[in-house]
């Protein structure tokens, strides 16, 4: 793979200024930017109502494969298992609150914990630490959501590589546990210092209280499956968002992995992934990463078209085995010359 690199010393035009804090953006008409940004609550009603729907019929389908032969459930979970991760894509953008009107904020909310709450995470958590993600993209120390080496090496790609494919294999059974010790980590106050250090008060109680709940639920949730041996409903409910997790992230992770820490440029610390059709509804704009990071306030249906919009060459994206091919590239080279910085085609 023919990949560009350059000394960093060569790139003082793109490094991150710590007092400015100002990311160098293109661009763009006022009036487009407002068209682009408007919210469509039919689109987002759609997306919500056929993925629910998905969700739904894949789960009755891995319960009735388990009445007949085991086996037979494993094609109908796996799918199951990957919508549910794929839950990411509706779920970063209620994060944003790009979804619906704002009228309906109160119901994206809801929509949004109730994903937290299958997936063992925590919607106020990571709404904070998006928020720093997007302030401090690829900033070194500073944003929680890319805590990579700062030099990646082919052993620690392929390790991040194996650990989602042990989580898949062993049905996210520690992942799932892992999960519970996190809640009870932050119902304690226990954060992640990058997370904290960024939280008022008011987040601070609401993340506790939040994590007090979800792990509770979770908690006597499996106590009342297991004393009712359904185990399907455990493989589904307790286990199956955490290997649906573990499948998304395969695609989610190549957004920042390899690019340059500590960059003022969205194209040189972002990375976009060109996804087939059924996957692009489910992804949100997250395949469109670099356009979404430029302006985070237009929803996925329009980044097209802001693409479009805009006098400014974005990296073309690449499938998702081609970009794992990247990012071992880039950490193939990094070995040899740690001070060299990939820098993408435009």
């Amino acid at each position: 793979m023919e990949l560009s690199f350059v000394p960093r010393a060569e790139l003082k035009d793109r490094e991150w200024d710590e007092e400015a804090k100002l990311w160098d953006r293109p661009k763009i008409d006022r009036e487009i930017l407002q068209e682009l940004n408007r919210r469509s609550t039919s689109e987002g009603m759609l997306r919500l109502v056929v993925h629910t729907a998905l969700i739904l019929a894949t789960a009755w389908l891995t319960v009735l494969a388990w009445r007949y032969s085991l086996p037979f459930a494993v094609v109908p979970f796996l799918f199951y298992a990957f919508l549910v991760g794929f839950l990411n894509g509706i779920e970063h953008e209620m994060r944003h609150l790009i979804v619906f009107s704002r009228r309906l904020d109160w119901f994206s909310d809801a929509v949004y914990f109730l994903i937290h709450l299958l997936w063992k995470f925590g919607s106020r958590n990571q709404r904070v630490s998006h928020r720093i993600h997007h302030r401090y993209t690829m900033v070194w120390g500073v944003d929680p959501e890319t805590d990579f080496p700062e030099t990646i090496s082919r052993r620690w790609v392929r390790k991040v590589l194996l650990g989602l494919l042990v989580t898949v294999l062993t049905l996210g059974i520690p992942s799932f546990f892992k999960m519970l010790w996190d809640l009870i980590q932050r119902s304690r106050g226990r954060l992640n210092p990058k997370i904290k250090a960024h939280c008022d008060a008011g987040d601070l109680k609401f993340i506790r209280r939040e994590s007090v709940v979800i792990l509770v639920v979770n908690v006597v949730a499996f106590a009342g499956l297991v004393w009712w041996q359904r185990w399907d409903l455990i493989l589904l409910l307790m286990l199956g968002p955490q290997v649906g997790l573990a499948i998304a992230a395969f695609w989610h992770l190549t957004e920042h992995i390899g690019m340059m820490f500590n960059s003022n440029d969205y194209r040189f610390c972002t990375r976009g992934v060109k996804v087939m059709w059924f996957v692009k509804f489910l992804y949100g704009g997250l395949d469109e990463h670099v356009e979404h990071h430029l302006f985070p306030a237009v929803p996925s249906r329009n980044l097209t078209r802001l693409r479009e919009a805009l006098d400014y060459p974005i990296p073309e994206r690449q499938n998702v085995i081609k970009c794992w091919r990247e990012i071992l590239a880039i950490a193939r080279h990094k070995e040899k010359q740690p001070a060299d910085e990939f820098v993408p085609r435009m």
